[in-house]
């Protein structure tokens, strides 16, 4: 699926759609622009293969399509065809959906949180338990660039420059050095 923002802040998606990921209120893939469902102040948004995020130009983040590791971040893992928001954050200034099944945030204070699908510490809580709401990444707090990785990891630039990456590194894509 593919989507883009428009001047206005409305969003269309386009594509496959078998988990709602469009945002449109069905699973009916579409080969055109179709406007999400309620969105109309949309700063930012980031399209997983599966499930599909906006940054509102309040700080608040919406979320739709697959859930089933909680990456919507409503606190449940039911899909959601149309915009639902993410609970407790209303302070965001960068988001990216993971490719899957994991989502992050970047907070205006610096700090990055994550949720959804976390085997293999993708989330950067330390653990590897899935999360269904915003979880903060330990000891990140000055991030001024966010990424979550299209394969179960995710990375975020710190104010000294500095890059911090955690999750899923069998190929070294976490680039320090080896592949635990």
């Amino acid at each position: 699926n593919a989507c883009a923002r428009r001047t206005s802040g409305a969003v269309v998606c386009w594509g496959r759609n078998e988990n709602g990921q469009l945002g449109e209120g069905t699973t009916t893939d579409r080969s055109t622009p179709t406007a999400v469902s309620g969105l109309t102040d949309a700063v930012e948004i980031s399209a997983g293969a599966y499930h599909t995020c906006a940054r509102r130009s309040s700080g608040a983040v919406v979320c739709w399509g697959w859930n089933d590791n909680g990456q919507l971040g409503d606190g449940t893992t039911t899909s959601r065809l149309t915009p639902t928001p993410v609970l407790g954050l209303t302070d965001a200034v960068e988001i990216s959906a993971g490719l899957y099944n994991h989502t992050c945030a970047r907070r205006s204070s610096g700090a990055v949180v994550c949720w959804g699908y976390n085997f293999y510490g993708q989330l950067g809580d330390g653990t590897t338990l899935d999360r269904l709401t915003p979880t903060a990444v330990s000891g990140l707090t000055d991030a001024v660039e966010l990424a979550a990785g299209g394969y179960n990891n995710a990375c975020a630039r710190r104010t000294s420059g500095a890059v911090v990456c955690w999750g899923r590194n069998e190929c070294g894509q976490l680039g320090e050095g080896t592949t635990t």
